[in-house]
């Protein structure tokens, strides 16, 4: 499906960065609906920028951080 290259990015990045979260997401049965909605979201944003004249890796040096690789936790 479009948009669903990061699922896997996101889910390894939060269990191992953001486990609370992450297990909290997957007691709750949204784990997937978010990592996909993270990913669907990222795409759309990194398809944006490129068309405004990012290359593919700019673009995800961008967005990434901000949708799929986010900070650790505390």
């Amino acid at each position: 499906m479009l948009g669903l290259q990061y699922v896997g990015m996101a889910l390894n990045h939060w269990q191992k960065w953001r486990p609370k979260e992450y297990w909290q997401m997957q007691k709750d049965g949204t784990l997937n609906e978010e990592a996909q909605t993270a990913s669907k979201r990222a795409a759309r944003e990194v398809a944006s920028l490129m068309e405004a004249g990012y290359q593919k890796h700019e673009a995800e040096e961008v967005v990434l951080p901000e949708l799929i690789l986010l900070p650790p936790e505390k």
